[in-house]
């Protein structure tokens, strides 16, 4: 039963990488286009909050997996006419996941965003705000490395019979590889991604539709770029804009299915990769029978900005429907104050705000 955790897990991160491939690339700027640029100035401040769920729908019932809320702080260090530095400073960490204390997988991930909930990154943007590097990627690494160790310590101490099903090193090994690069540790820090992904890329205003198979499966996308409305006069400005999609593709059961059960092959022992090929072959002739036209996977995203292209609000849900079972993803990502020191100087409204 951990395997088969284990495998949904992985599933999902795999899974994850698509959500970067289904916003509408960079078109040619024109009067009738919204450029995502930053204009930040040194010591501006944006806290925020990052709650991301995972649940699963069963004939109607729906179970949380897991869930995890964040809050941070976004403080601009330098700006120079090349970028910016900025760092990203953790507030508040809170997790809750469904047998929170019995269930392995939920532990690991637990421990693993507190020890990052502890650790400042330092991170450098181009003149556009978008993100270049983790500036200090090999501290964080070595912290993380640390961590690491503290939760095989406690997990293994709670659980003697782990070693048997994965030797400590092995695990060790599979948890610090994720961060021993900085693309790896920039992987980590998924919101970075998610508030300043699409700076310096300029999109068209207006509804857009596109049916493309770039990934090797039919996708639709519908995307909606535009200006968004006042709605709080002290929250709000007029000028700020927002880019939200759709897209639903169709992916046969067969190669979601080798994605993960793939990915698990690379880490676990060849014992257990024996057990996994009769799991994976049981899986699939029961998946192939219930879906014959394949799995549709749905996103939808939603990135706002204000008028100076600080990151607003973010909107992420993923679902997997696999016709009597659905496995949805979602992550969202609000501003809860803001500290700014020039742009709109005569506007009280660029003070802090507390909700």
């Amino acid at each position: 039963m951990r395997t088969i955790c284990l495998l949904a897990c992985l599933i999902g991160m795999a899974m994850s990488a698509w959500a970067q491939n289904l916003v509408l690339g960079q078109e040619e700027e024109t009067d009738d286009a919204i450029a995502v640029v930053g204009y930040y100035c040194k010591n501006d401040t944006m806290t925020y909050t990052r709650t991301t769920s995972k649940y699963k729908i069963v004939e109607g019932d729906t179970t949380m997996t897991n869930s995890l809320q964040e809050e941070f702080m976004i403080v601009v260090t330098d700006s120079t006419s090349k970028g910016y530095k900025m760092k990203l400073i953790p507030l508040d960490v809170h997790f809750n996941g469904a047998d929170d204390d019995d269930d392995e997988d939920n532990f690991l991930l637990k421990s693993l965003n507190q020890t990052l909930g502890k650790i400042v990154c330092e991170f450098t943007t181009d003149e556009l705000g978008k993100v270049q590097r983790i500036d200090n990627w090999r501290a964080i690494r070595d912290e993380v490395k640390k961590g690491i160790k503290l939760i095989c310590d406690t997990l293994y101490a709670a659980e003697p019979g782990m070693d048997s099903i994965m030797p400590r090193k092995q695990l060790e090994k599979i948890m610090q590889l994720r961060f021993s690069t900085e693309e790896g540790v920039r992987e980590s820090y998924e919101e970075l991604e998610e508030l300043f992904g699409l700076h310096g890329s300029t999109f068209d205003i207006g509804d857009q539709d596109k049916d493309t198979d770039e990934d090797g499966y039919p996708t639709h996308i519908r995307a909606r770029i535009g200006y968004t409305t006042v709605e709080h006069e002290e929250d709000d400005f007029e000028g700020d804009y927002a880019i939200s999609t759709q897209s639903t593709m169709t992916m046969p059961v067969e190669d979601l299915m080798d994605i993960g059960f793939g990915a698990v092959s690379l880490m676990l022992s060849d014992m257990v990769n024996d057990s996994l090929d009769v799991v994976r072959d049981q899986v699939l002739d029961s998946l192939k029978t219930a879906m014959p036209q394949g799995i549709e996977i749905k996103e939808s995203a939603y990135f706002g900005y204000f008028l100076n292209g600080w990151p607003k609000e973010h909107y992420y849900e993923k679902t997997i429907d696999m016709v009597a079972a659905k496995s949805v993803e979602s992550t969202y990502i609000e501003w809860i104050s803001r500290n700014w020191n020039i742009y709109i100087s005569d506007d009280k409204s660029t003070e802090n705000k507390d909700i």
